[in-house]
């Protein structure tokens, strides 16, 4: 039976037996997390500013001063 919640907490247990083994593991991991999560973060502000872009007009907030001729 597939048990996720399980799983996971069984995960975190995994990670911190192999991370807690050898000092360089832990340097190894964290360069891992940094490049998992680096582009996903800069993924995310990219969808949500396209998404945000194709939603809010382009006319939003005041119209600029009228220039002096």
């Amino acid at each position: 039976m597939v048990t996720p919640i399980q799983d996971a907490i069984d995960l975190v247990g995994y990670f911190s037996d192999v991370a807690l083994g050898d000092p360089i593991n832990v340097v190894i991991m964290l360069f891992g997390f940094l490049f998992v999560v680096a582009p996903s973060v800069v993924f995310g502000v990219l969808a949500i500013g396209g998404i945000l872009d194709s939603i809010v007009p382009d006319g939003l907030g005041r119209s600029p001063p009228p220039q002096e001729r």
